[in-house]
């Protein structure tokens, strides 16, 4: 009889612990959409309310929020999308392009260099681009607006406010006007990535294991120092409220507008993506070891998942009002809401049906511009498999599988 009522009391503590501890470590996509075999996607971007999901590499797929297709083709590695998802751009190798919601391309510019960062104000009005020592800007119409030259740039950032340029290089950080004559600078540092805030005031860059933050007429306001990993990824919150940062040494630091130090949690290994809602809210991050996470501006991890392949640079993306986090790998866009995360996980299984092309999907016409670097225009036409998630049971496994054994204990009493 003793050993019953422990055998019972044990029984008893581990059902009480599964249902009261939230389970938070695995949480399902609500919708996966796989690219088409060999075409390989390396970032995605996403309109300020979540309207249109752009991801880029080989080939463009842009989705809804529910994740089915518009439309598909060209391709893009670096993406930039308006805040009403009426302006797409993008650039590969030299060219940068822009289209717009339905597909169809406005413009293509060539820089005269490979470009390693784009930049688009959120109203879609002038779009910028960096590569080599090149830096240029367009107006959304096409027609040009400034162009200079500088040290090799790394990094470029139009001011929301449509007030100046700030480019990171391997010798500085600058500032132009948008006709590109030369501003302030501070030669001190070789920035690798660059964040503005929504009203403009604020510019945010790493330094190794430093975060700085300057004031847009140039200001260094504060430098702080974080022991550990050197920053790879950066974000900051339209409010200027958060920073948040990626480490190679896998962590992730979230920062107030003063610098000081919100939390540091662990999210993978080498953190290559960070992105943040409009007020800090919501925070997810990707590694190169297979990992989303999505934190809360607390620190506390709502979840994570593991997707197929390696997640790079820029392939993480947050809604505005962070319902909704997209990130791609190698091959697959996955999508997932905030309220997945913050609920218990449950296991899932895996259906996997094919889905009729979007209405409309035939109809979007490309422009008449021969295709550089041998990629294909726009194929409206093509639909791909995507992996529907349907939810399993909403009674956790393990409390079944403990349930059974307190029943044959019963019984064998």
């Amino acid at each position: 009889m003793h050993r019953f009522c422990s055998l019972t009391r044990v029984i008893g503590i581990l059902l009480l612990t599964f249902i009261l501890v939230p389970a938070c470590q695995a949480v399902d996509p609500t919708w996966i959409v796989p690219s088409a075999p060999g075409i390989e996607l390396s970032g995605v971007a996403i309109s300020h309310d979540g309207s249109i999901i752009v991801a880029g590499g080989d080939q463009l797929i842009v989705l809804s929020p529910e994740g089915k297709k518009f439309w598909s083709g060209w391709s893009g590695s670096i993406l930039e999308v308006s805040r009403d998802g009426n302006y797409i751009a993008t650039s590969r190798g030299q060219t940068v392009r822009l289209f717009n919601r339905q597909g169809i391309m406005l413009w293509d510019h060539s820089l005269g260099e490979a470009v390693t960062d784009l930049s688009m104000t959120p109203d879609g009005e002038m779009i910028a681009a960096g590569g080599g020592g090149v830096m240029q800007s367009w107006f959304n119409s096409g027609s040009g607006l400034g162009r200079n030259t500088t040290e090799t740039i790394h990094d470029i950032k139009i001011s929301p406010v449509k007030d100046q340029v700030i480019v990171g290089t391997t010798k500085a950080l600058r500032r132009f006007n948008l006709s590109y004559v030369p501003g302030w600078y501070d030669d001190a540092i070789s920035p690798a990535a660059l964040e503005i805030s929504g009203d403009g005031s604020g510019i945010v860059i790493p330094n190794g294991n430093h975060v700085r933050m300057y004031h847009s007429g140039g200001a260094l306001l504060w430098d702080r120092a974080f022991p550990g990993g050197n920053i790879i990824s950066l974000a900051l919150s339209r409010d200027g409220s958060t920073i948040v940062a990626g480490r190679d040494d896998g962590t992730v630091i979230a920062l107030d507008r003063q610098g000081s130090l919100l939390w540091t949690e662990k999210a993978g290994f080498w953190i290559t993506s960070v992105s943040i809602s409009d007020d800090g809210s919501t925070i997810g991050t990707g590694s190169i070891d297979n990992q989303i996470s999505v934190f809360d501006r607390k620190g506390k991890l709502l979840g994570t998942y593991r997707t197929k392949n390696p997640v790079k640079s820029n392939s993480v993306a947050v809604s505005a009002d962070g319902s909704l986090i997209v990130a791609v790998d190698f091959s697959t866009v996955y999508g997932f809401s905030k309220s997945g995360f913050i609920g218990p996980a449950a296991p899932s299984r895996e259906s996997t049906q094919i889905l009729p092309p979007p209405a409309g999907d035939g109809n979007i016409t490309p422009v008449a511009t021969p295709p550089i670097e041998g990629e294909s225009p726009l194929s409206g036409n093509a639909s791909f498999p995507e992996t529907v998630r349907t939810p399993a049971s909403e009674i956790p496994w393990v409390i079944i599988l403990i349930s059974l054994i307190f029943i044959l204990a019963v019984r064998k009493k």
